[in-house]
């Protein structure tokens, strides 16, 4: 039970001096439901009948970009994401969720990707890689990239889902993709409470999954990583499948095949993505291979006190004005380090921060750790 103590809104980071800890708040009214004490009496109120849910309460509970932040700071290691996550789905239930994220999650089980595209465009970026790749629906491969929506249909983040596989290819990796059947993992349905829609495309992919064979499954973003690992946990929990951020896999690689990388003269800061950090704990892993290949200079924020970029639980479709604040902040926090490159693992990330960039009109470049590691690797041939 929350004690009320406050620290999720007042608490000071003693490493940073940052006296902020919810990364909404600053932005918003800033009253009491903006973050973690008042969303949980929200909760409890209706828990206990004194409220009911609402469309206007609605508006003010997915105000959240559910980073985790308020957790992490919690004395008594409360599980907020978990609880809000919960508490949204009994908004949808009450048909009061937003409708902006109602067309979304129905494009997601329809035409399977939230972008309200044509899947077959989740084979473009196959076009932009001079070698073959396995399909996982008819070939068989231990490893599955899992390359994800935003990737895949984002011209300009496809690079991540090509430097991805060129990076498999050049580690003698053997795997395969699902290209034009590959099924929206489901994370912004989980974020904002459309259960029905999360279960549809959840059982989809895992009948995928295990009818291919198999055995460890990569992706290079963050949202998925944190559903498939998280969220498919009890529904792949006796299928003897792993899933691995592509970072952890590329590291265990590495050191496998003892590999060394070759050193790039770029100066990078690194932004922790909230589903890969808080809600996972991948936190060395980047860090371990970008301090091989680049001058790597810290935020104020990082780790576990990272401030989010503002794109998650489902607030830049609906606020995309908060979103964009948000993600402001942060790159002016990168800035301060003097880094000409703003790195992440994320491609989610990578579109929101490269939105704030752009509005702040700063010559820092945003550029995805898999496009430094394939350059890194290039200059070793």
């Amino acid at each position: 039970m929350c004690i009320n103590c406050g620290d999720c809104r007042e608490a000071v980071d003693i490493t940073s001096g940052k006296d902020r800890v919810c990364p909404v708040l600053e932005h918003t009214a800033g009253f009491e439901p903006f973050f973690g004490r008042g969303k949980l009496l929200i909760i409890r109120s209706v828990w206990e009948g004194k409220l009911t849910i609402s469309k206007d309460l609605a508006e003010v509970f997915y105000q959240c970009s559910t980073c985790n932040a308020c957790s992490e700071i919690c004395a008594y290691d409360f599980d907020n994401v978990t609880l809000y996550e919960a508490f949204r789905a009994e908004i949808v239930n009450a048909s009061c969720g937003l409708e902006s994220h109602k067309s979304m999650n129905d494009a997601m089980v329809d035409l399977l990707n939230p972008y309200q595209r044509d899947n077959k465009q989740k084979g473009e970026w196959l076009k932009k890689v001079d070698f073959n790749i396995k399909d996982a629906s008819t070939d068989k491969a231990d490893v599955l990239y899992f390359v994800g929506c935003t990737a895949a249909l984002t011209p300009d983040i496809m690079t991540v889902a090509v430097n991805t596989a060129e990076i498999l290819k050049k580690l003698d990796i053997d795997f395969s993709v699902f290209g034009v059947n590959e099924v929206c993992c489901g994370s912004v349905a989980m974020r904002t409470g459309d259960r029905e829609a999360f279960n549809t495309v959840a059982e989809k992919n895992v009948e995928l999954f295990k009818q291919s064979g198999v055995k460890t499954i990569i992706t290079s973003c963050a949202g998925c990583f944190r559903t498939l690992k998280v969220d498919y946990a009890d529904l792949l929990k006796d299928s003897g499948i792993e899933v691995l951020h592509t970072v952890e896999f590329i590291l265990k690689i590495l050191r496998e095949k003892d590999i060394k990388l070759k050193p790039l003269e770029l100066k990078v800061t690194y932004h922790d993505p909230c589903h890969t950090g808080r809600h996972v704990g991948l936190y060395e892993e980047p860090r371990d291979i970008l301090k091989q290949i680049v001058d790597l200079v810290e935020m104020a924020t990082i780790k576990e006190n990272a401030m989010c970029c503002g794109a998650g639980g489902g607030v830049k479709k609906a606020y995309p004005e908060l979103s964009l604040e948000m993600a402001k902040s942060r790159v002016e926090e990168a800035k301060e380090t003097g880094a000409d490159y703003l790195a992440s693992i994320c491609p989610f990330c990578y579109r929101n921060l490269s939105d704030g960039i752009k509005a702040l009109d700063s010559k820092m470049k945003m550029i995805d750790l898999t496009e430094l590691l394939n350059r890194s690797l290039n200059s070793n041939n």
